[in-house]
């Protein structure tokens, strides 16, 4: 099973300088949710085995760091040295928040997916065609989470998470230079 620490590690700026608790405690799930969705990843492209149990366990990694627990993370201190957060988060509060939601319902959806699969990776969680038509890009049909997550091969919710996460990074996040 992924194993996942859930204690704040010191992240060092410079030396000697340490990162607000807060800011090290969110870098620290961003890794982690990385992580769970390379593993989840690999089992989708048949380079890792399919594992119920590791699935469940990356999928609620996620889960887990995503939704509120994600957006109170970012209450208060958004920036500071060494935050590759914009500030842009303040002031478009409701969207951050909505991203950091839909991520959880989508990570919600691929742990069930694992509930409901047990010994394979078989056809019903992997996505069919005209499934990319649905919530896919920009051109397609938009669709609630929190409503159709569960009614959607699991595969495609999971592209869909990982857009999710771009969408967040492309808006919310400063590239370091």
């Amino acid at each position: 099973m992924l194993s996942i620490a859930a204690f704040a590690t010191p992240v060092f700026v410079a030396a000697g300088q340490s990162l607000p608790p807060k800011i090290a405690q969110r870098q620290q799930d961003m890794k982690a949710m990385a992580e769970a969705a390379k593993s989840i990843n690999a089992m989708f492209k048949g380079s890792s085995r399919y594992n119920a149990r590791s699935f469940k366990g990356a999928a609620e990694a996620i889960r887990s760091t995503s939704g509120t627990a994600l957006s109170s993370l970012f209450d208060g201190l958004v920036t500071a040295p060494g935050s590759k957060a914009s500030a842009s988060i303040e002031t478009e509060r409701q969207q951050f928040d909505k991203l950091a939601l839909d991520l959880a319902a989508y990570a919600a959806a691929l742990s069930s997916a694992a509930d409901q699969n047990p010994d394979t990776l078989g056809p019903g969680m992997r996505m069919q065609a005209g499934d990319a038509a649905v919530g896919g890009g920009p051109l397609s049909k938009k669709v609630d989470p929190a409503r159709a997550a569960g009614s959607m091969p699991a595969e495609h919710a999971f592209h869909l998470m990982l857009q999710t996460c771009t969408s967040c990074h492309a808006k919310f996040r400063v590239e370091s230079k």
